[in-house]
């Protein structure tokens, strides 16, 4: 796996590389063609010397004065001047000997077996020639290009060096992070430390934070769910071993008979419980999926087939006073949990002889379900509270979990919605509002009145 500090560091590397080369080598450059051009400077001034003397008579090899004292005799300059004729009036005691030369300036000629650079001027009617070896010109070149470049090598490794430790050092606070959350407990969820972090790296570490705060929150609601759980099943389970044992130690056979349908109905609303936990559970861990579009009136009918039954034992009538075409995205079985807690409550609160009615219309980009009872009604200051789990309100006789509205908020807002109760003005009763949003077909709703 790359480190971050790799990623950093060896592209910079390469880079610093790269500058370097490519800086030595227009350093070298440079400065070999400075050094030749100062070689050849001094050759024009050794010419200008010579062109300001007096020759009065021919001269033979003169000795000339060195003009280094540092260096081997070879790299001295070979000079020449010579008159009109041709005849030698200077030149330097050498081995090699420059020959009469027509052109002027600068050239290379190949002289006694090596190559010089020569330089040729005329002063009046005399000719005077400079030359000097080019293999001395071009070492003495090549030395004062190392010489600058020594500089630069030496730099180089240098930053290299800097630039790894620099990046270590920002890197600390990553590392230390790192290091804190290893040695972290598996439950541990408090916020990572932020302090000496980068600006560049801190939004990473506040998502994370905020992740761990809605795991915190998560759990927390789990660990409330578990409690409640448990506190809610202690009775029921409690209320069955009593009545087990009270049946266990029973002789009268009516008593037994009325002992045992007191039994099932504990183990019925045990039953019952157990599997509102379940529901509620499912709708509050389940993951947000992408479902398909459900139709709303086929959700309803669907609903009316279970619970029909039912209303009709309690003498409570369900009716459907408004139809939609609308469309809802969700899954059928979320939507049936929706529809089967309305009606389940609303049939619970309605005397014998009353009513039920559903509508469903559309509304803002996606549908309205209201679910209307004849019941007492709530006060206002417990319209909210009844969503809670496990929450009764005070006056309430009927059998219950006190789980069925959590679920229906809990699948509403899983399927992007909202929930909530009013009371009826109309009369006493209680109206459950469920707004869910629409399928591509939801906004094509029609109402019609039954």
């Amino acid at each position: 796996m790359t480190t971050l500090r790799r990623r950093l560091i060896v592209p910079l590397w390469v880079a610093l590389l790269l500058v370097g080369l490519v800086s030595a080598a227009f350093t070298y450059w440079q400065t070999r063609e400075e050094t030749n051009g100062t070689l050849d400077y001094q050759m024009e001034q050794v010419a200008t010397f010579l062109a300001a003397r007096t020759f009065s008579i021919p001269a033979q090899r003169a000795e000339m004065p060195r003009l280094h004292t540092d260096h081997d005799i070879e790299e001295d300059y070979i000079v020449s001047v010579r008159d009109a004729s041709g005849q030698v009036l200077y030149a330097t005691a050498s081995d090699v000997q420059i020959p009469p030369l027509s052109g002027l300036g600068f050239r290379v000629e190949r002289l006694g077996g090596v190559d010089f650079r020569v330089f040729s001027a005329k002063s009046g009617t005399r000719r005077i020639a400079v030359a000097q070896q080019v293999k001395l010109r071009r070492e003495t070149a090549a030395a004062a290009a190392v010489a600058a470049l020594l500089p630069v090598g030496l730099l180089i490794p240098v930053l290299g060096l800097v630039i790894g430790v620099v990046i270590r050092r920002q890197l600390q606070p990553l590392a230390e992070t790192a290091s804190a959350v290893a040695m972290r407990p598996a439950t541990a969820l408090d916020p990572l430390p932020v302090n000496d972090l980068p600006a560049e790296v801190r939004p990473l570490i506040d998502e994370i934070n905020r992740l761990l705060a809605r795991v915190a929150v998560a759990n927390e609601s789990e660990r409330r769910f578990i409690a409640d759980a448990a506190h809610a099943l202690r009775t029921p389970l409690s209320a069955l071993q009593l009545q087990a044992d009270v049946l266990d130690g029973s002789q009268d056979v009516a008593e037994r008979a009325a002992r045992i349908q007191e039994l099932r109905g504990g183990i019925h609303r045990t039953v019952q419980l157990s599997q509102h936990l379940l529901t509620l559970a499912r709708s509050e861990s389940a993951r947000r999926s992408s479902p398909g579009s459900v139709a709303v009136d086929a959700a309803i009918a669907e609903a009316f087939h279970v619970y029909g039954p039912l209303a009709a034992a309690r003498n409570v009538e369900l009716l459907q006073t408004a139809t939609s075409a609308a469309e809802v995205n969700a899954d059928p079985r979320d939507l049936g949990q929706i529809l089967g807690n309305l009606l389940d409550n609303a049939l619970r609160y309605t005397p014998a002889g009353g009513r039920v009615t559903i509508s469903a219309t559309a509304d803002s980009g996606g549908v309205r379900i209201e679910v209307a009872d004849e019941g007492p009604g709530l006060p206002e200051s417990e319209l909210e509270k009844v969503f809670q789990r496990f929450y009764r309100a005070p006056d309430d006789a009927t059998v219950g979990s006190g789980l069925g509205l959590a679920v229906v908020r809990g699948y509403a807002e899983r399927l992007g919605g909202r929930a909530q109760l009013v009371n009826r003005t109309d009369r006493s009763g209680l109206i459950a509002q469920v707004w869910l949003p629409g399928g591509d077909d939801s906004l094509h709703g029609k109402v019609a009145q039954g």
